[in-house]
């Protein structure tokens, strides 16, 4: 198999009020970001322990989040991203992150709630003011990849699929 690297150089990330609004964004930051993941955390459902095996975890649903680090733009026009995250702070809004714009097939579109970074930094060392924040996913985001790859895991679930007609004797 040949080895695939992603280097991530021109981030866009969207936000609109609505998902059909991402087409037109106006809010659209790229020349602040730091940073911008999408991670997921599983939650895991605990077994107790019986007089007869000790407690187990089982993986239960995966939540999700983006992960901001930008560099402190509150004196841009209109406040910039940090302004944009303090005033909208609490809101359902809807994101398009696109890690590289020069390839648009991969990212990934969800509804997320706004939250704040913060304001300030290191002083007398001349570093730049950077902000962090998590803006929580509510469901899960629609991931935007090549086609070869949905082809290629699209015959993965029909080769599980008959795998599982198989044990089942179907």
């Amino acid at each position: 198999m040949t080895q695939t690297l992603m280097v991530y150089t021109n981030p866009q990330l969207r936000v609109a009020d609505t998902e059909a609004g991402l087409a037109t964004a106006t809010e659209t930051y790229e020349c602040q970001i730091n940073s911008a993941r999408i991670d997921p955390t599983t939650a895991y459902n605990t077994v107790p322990a019986t007089g007869c095996s000790g407690p187990t975890q089982s993986p239960g649903g995966t939540s999700w989040a983006l992960n901001l680090t930008w560099l402190d733009d509150w004196a841009a026009p209109g406040g910039g991203l940090s302004f944009y995250a303090y005033s909208n702070r609490g809101q359902r809004k809807w994101v398009q992150l696109i890690p590289d714009k020069d390839d648009p097939t991969v990212g990934a579109t969800g509804e997320v709630f706004i939250a704040p970074g913060g304001i300030g930094g290191v002083f007398g060392d001349g570093s730049a003011g950077q902000s962090t924040a998590t803006w929580p996913f509510i469901g899960d985001p629609a991931f935007d990849v090549p086609a070869v790859a949905l082809a290629a895991t699209a015959g993965e679930d029909l080769e599980r699929a008959d795998d599982d007609a198989q044990l089942i004797g179907a």
